[in-house]
């Protein structure tokens, strides 16, 4: 059993509370939050305990690992800093603020020889899980093309670093869009060169999309829209046929000269296969889904981004 001090408790981390909530391989031993009574009413609804501070759970010897849901202009600093105390750090994305912080950070862990984590779960996700076999099969053939678009409201009103042109340039990209950043190279491999935009329609950046291209010779299209009903889409062109994620728990393939079908897949909770995959490797009986250049290869992207929404110019990744 991992034994994991959660450290913030808003929206995302009361929903890794939920997610971990019977793990036999996870165990949320203490939270920490600013707001300290809402940090003694948490740990009270879920058996664990308080502690005062960030450092305080460094301190601890009964804490194994970190899970950091804090904003990720903190991640970097905070990641070193649970290096040096010999605790592995799994960190919420964005992973970092720029390449050279997600160096930084891979560099602690390398030297402490502690493992990172990294939230992007959509790794994990069934449809994904499937829809990367058939890849990796080649079952769909020259990979071509590929869609992701994650679009809601529910980040719409005032969601501190999110709304932050510093921390998020191109708005929903960041904290959405993001996940197929990491998806896609999970799928096919490093990402070249970037083309993005943002919009301010209702509110600042609310639509922003972005044009990838691949060393493969793939290109990918990904988008958010923050002020609209929830809409999500994951889409994979290949030269044999194309799959599409339709739900949680099913695909639709369509080979050509077929009729598309659905396919059916177990489901899956990706933020608690995630955590547990994490686990697994610490207690080295698997191997973890990322590795630490493809890290720093996300946040790489996301830089060559933010390049592109000032330059309005495709531009390389880094």
């Amino acid at each position: 059993m991992l034994n994991v001090a959660l450290i913030g408790l808003g929206w995302w981390g009361q929903t890794h509370i939920r997610a971990h909530a019977n793990s036999e391989k996870v165990r949320i031993d203490t939270v920490v939050d600013l707001d300290s009574d809402l940090a003694e009413k948490t740990a009270a609804e879920i058996d664990a305990r308080t502690a005062p501070s960030f450092e305080a759970v460094l301190a601890d010897d009964a804490i194994d690992a970190v899970i950091l849901v804090t904003p990720h202009s903190m991640h970097t600093d905070q990641i070193v800093a649970g290096a040096a105390a010999g605790k592995h750090i799994f960190s919420e994305k964005p992973f970092a603020l720029s390449k050279s912080e997600a160096e930084r950070s891979v560099a602690a862990a390398e030297t402490a020889g502690i493992l990172l984590g990294l939230g992007h779960n959509q790794r994990y996700g069934a449809p994904q899980t499937a829809i990367k076999s058939m890849i990796d099969a080649g079952e769909l053939g020259e990979i071509m093309h590929m869609e992701g678009n994650t679009s809601h409201d529910t980040l719409s009103g005032p969601h501190a670093w999110r709304h932050d042109v510093k921390q998020a340039p191109g708005g929903g990209l960041w904290h959405m869009g993001s996940h197929f950043l990491d998806l896609f190279q999970h799928y096919v491999g490093s990402i070249t060169e970037v083309y993005a935009q943002a919009l301010d329609r209702i509110i600042p950046r609310d639509t922003a999309s972005a044009l990838l291209t691949f060393e493969c010779g793939a290109s990918a299209y990904i988008g958010n829209v923050m002020v609209t009903h929830d809409n999500r889409m994951g889409n994979v062109f290949g030269s044999k046929g194309w799959v599409k994620m339709t739900s949680p728990t099913s695909v639709q393939i369509a080979m050509r000269g077929e009729e598309p079908k659905t396919m059916e897949v177990d489901p899956v909770d990706p933020i608690r296969a995630n955590m547990e995959g994490f686990a697994d490797a610490i207690a080295g009986t698997a191997p973890y889904k990322f590795t630490n250049q493809q890290m720093i290869h996300d946040v790489a992207a996301l830089d060559a981004m933010a390049l592109s929404l000032k330059s309005g110019k495709r531009e390389p990744v880094a």
